[in-house]
């Protein structure tokens, strides 16, 4: 598949990470200053310049983090002549990360002139789609928090997760799949589709966002002093099956059943009231290919 520049439009949340945007639209325009170029203040910009331009365009790069991103994604879903490319400007990026996704945009460009591409899947909560990683107990705990933090980046999400450390326990939920039913105390759930939830801490060494499975890790209550442990073995890339630790992979969907209500969805905080079910779409999402990953056909 080839693309010309007609073709591509760039769409940019001003308000993703600390750089302002000017540096990075002097940046695009360099390369060729006739690029289709929208800045977007708001969720509801998104909503609106969605509509008025799917049907123009083949593909979409979108700059601006994992919230961002995973908004967008909803308008590419399932549609195979739509093609998503990112350029990353948010906190974590692990998105991003994970498919190899940098902020050279030279290279970018090249990447989608050459006209790889390859299909992700995509994950539904409650309805809701996400295309990175989903999770209850710490992890939202630490969401949550950060969310209402001024100063974002990574030293905001190192306050937020020593916060988290000191405050929050631990819950209940029960998990049905595979017709495996568990039953248990947990620390966190986590539902990764990629193996990081972003700035390179990796929390299911194994998950594949092509595979079409969806990895669920388990993490139980653990001592205070393990925490230490815990958070460097995931910025390490060591974290493995433990007694605190296990892993399940699944293509089917997922009950969970909790009593704590805070989630988080590609790091945005949300509550849901209800049992959850999780879904997966396997292959739904078309991304330019920077050969990052292999992946399942």
């Amino acid at each position: 598949m080839s693309f010309k520049k007609e073709d591509i439009v760039f769409i940019i949340n001003p308000h993703s990470g600390k750089k302002k945007p000017e540096s990075l639209l002097k940046r695009i325009k360099k390369i060729d200053p006739s690029f289709d170029i929208h800045i977007t203040n708001s969720i509801e910009d998104i909503d609106a310049l969605a509509k008025t331009i799917i049907d123009k365009y083949k593909v979409f790069v979108i700059a601006g983090g994992d919230g961002t991103i995973n908004h967008f994604a909803n308008y590419l879903f399932n549609k195979k002549d739509k093609i998503m490319a990112v350029i990353p400007r948010g906190s974590g990026n692990g998105f991003a990360k994970e498919l190899g996704f940098i902020n050279n945009i030279k290279k970018l460009i090249n990447h989608i002139y050459e006209g790889k591409t390859l299909y992700v899947d995509v994950i539904e909560i409650n309805g809701r789609k996400f295309i990175n990683a989903a999770g209850i107990g710490f992890d939202s705990c630490v969401a949550h928090l950060f969310a209402q933090r001024k100063n974002r980046g990574l030293s905001g999400y190192i306050a937020s997760t020593l916060k988290c450390m000191r405050k929050f326990k631990s819950f209940n939920a029960k998990l049905q799949f595979d017709h495996i039913n568990i039953d248990d105390n947990f620390k966190m759930v986590t539902l990764a589709n990629t193996r990081q939830f972003g700035n390179n801490a990796l929390i299911a060494p194994k998950a594949n966002p092509s595979s079409g499975k969806l990895d669920i890790v388990l993490v139980k209550p653990f001592p205070l002093y393990y925490f230490p442990v815990f958070i460097v073995n995931m910025f390490a890339g060591k974290i493995k099956e433990s007694k605190y630790i296990s892993y399940h992979q699944t293509n089917s969907d997922i009950e969970i059943e909790a009593d704590y209500n805070k989630f988080h969805i590609d790091g945005d905080p949300i509550e849901f009231d209800t049992t959850t079910l999780i879904k997966i779409h396997p292959g739904s999402l078309k991304i330019i290919d920077t050969g990052k990953i292999s992946y399942s056909k």
